[in-house]
């Protein structure tokens, strides 16, 4: 598949006509990331992430024809849905049943065959095999509500689980726009991380259940799908086939408890406010078999 680039840009509106459903607006590429430069009297943008250059006229003329997507989680701030949600977290734990968030999530989507670029995240709970050890009823209860919040929280990202695995999960985020796609994806693993903090271990807290950390890696690339076949047992399976998925695993393996990591192919597609939040990290290229392949951590 071919390679993917973004731009970014500061829109300023210009004018709107609800009769005709137009909106005419100025774009100009992002002072955050751009830095405006002339070789040879032709003038460019010097990405200062990507270490790139973009002519000017040729930035113009991908722009023409472009479609434009919307996607938006349904919720307005990680926060103040995790106040939310601790609430009703705490009535559960309490046997109260589970009570839904108003916000509708998106209902789950069985991953489809066919050959595309998708995001996926890996979430793990750390030392999820010892806290078993110590406390498996407790864990069980502190899993089960887990796995409803987070993975609720996941649908309001318009995300779907591939696959849990015991002590985590892995999501993906499917959909025509690479650029909303890949920012919903950093968007939703530090959402994660909120939630976990602020609503599920609050209310595991006062039930006096010992609290979850997790670390989230994520990566974006082509995926597809091959049939598994034991003919001497009847085995079969689908499964995913994807190297953007075993880098996402990969990268949570060597995320440090409480944090999410991103890899190269993700980073260099998402938005500026993202990469003005990523630091660069130690990481055994091995692992995927890329030569420097290059990790950032959220922070």
């Amino acid at each position: 598949m071919e390679k993917k680039g973004r731009f970014d840009f500061s829109i300023e509106v210009l004018s709107t006509d609800n009769n005709t459903r137009t909106v005419q607006f100025c774009a100009r590429p992002d002072p955050r990331r751009y830095d405006s430069v002339t070789i040879d009297g032709v003038p460019y943008y010097r990405d200062r992430y990507l270490e790139t250059l973009i002519a000017g006229e040729e930035m113009a003329r991908e722009m023409s024809g472009l479609p434009i997507f919307h996607l938006q989680p349904s919720i307005k701030s990680a926060p103040e849905y995790a106040l939310a949600r601790k609430q009703a977290a705490v009535q559960e734990l309490s046997g109260h049943g589970h009570t839904p968030p108003p916000e509708r999530a998106t209902q789950h989507q069985e991953y489809s065959d066919s050959l595309r670029d998708i995001a996926f995240l890996s979430v793990d709970i750390c030392g999820a095999t010892a806290h078993r050890r110590r406390d498996a009823a407790g864990f069980e209860r502190a899993y089960d509500l887990f796995l409803k919040e987070l993975g609720t929280l996941v649908g309001q990202f318009n995300a779907s689980i591939l696959k849990t695995t015991g002590d985590g999960f892995i999501a993906y985020i499917d959909h025509p726009s690479f650029t909303s796609q890949c920012d919903a994806t950093v968007d939703l693993g530090l959402s994660l991380l909120v939630l976990l903090r602020d609503a599920v271990n609050p209310a595991l807290a006062m039930v006096d259940l010992a609290p979850l950390s997790i670390r989230i890696g994520a990566d974006y690339g082509p995926s597809t799908t091959r049939k598994v076949l034991i003919p001497s047992t009847n085995f079969q399976a689908m499964e995913v086939a994807s190297d953007a998925l075993n880098r996402a695993v990969k990268i949570q393996e060597s995320c440090e408890p409480g944090t999410l990591r991103i890899g190269r192919e993700l980073y260099e597609l998402v938005h500026v406010q993202w990469l003005e939040r990523a630091a660069p990290v130690q990481f055994d290229h091995r692992a995927v078999g890329i030569d420097n392949y290059r990790v950032y951590e959220i922070r």
